[in-house]
């Protein structure tokens, strides 16, 4: 009977570890876990430059990106280059 017990105990033990791995898989690529998302939100990251407007020809904002603000100054966008 034992060994049954310990199959058991072996196998939920396994399975909450599994659990515990997708679930930090899931809050790391949905962004809830800022280990990623704060770099690679950055502008500069994306390809971009920070600017108060982007040149209307050679360059598009890009709102998935973020610019850094500084006090005083006027909010920048993200401006990436169109080919």
């Amino acid at each position: 009977m034992k060994k049954a017990q310990s199959l058991s105990m072996n196998t939920i033990v396994i399975a909450a570890l599994a659990l515990l791995v997708l679930v930090i898989i899931a809050l790391i690529t949905t962004g809830r876990i800022s280990i990623f998302s704060k770099e690679s939100a950055a502008c500069t990251n994306q390809g971009g430059t920070c600017k108060l407007i982007c040149a209307t020809d050679s360059e598009k904002e890009f709102t998935g990106a973020k610019c850094s603000v500084v006090t005083g100054e006027a909010a920048k966008v993200c401006c990436i280059p169109v080919s």
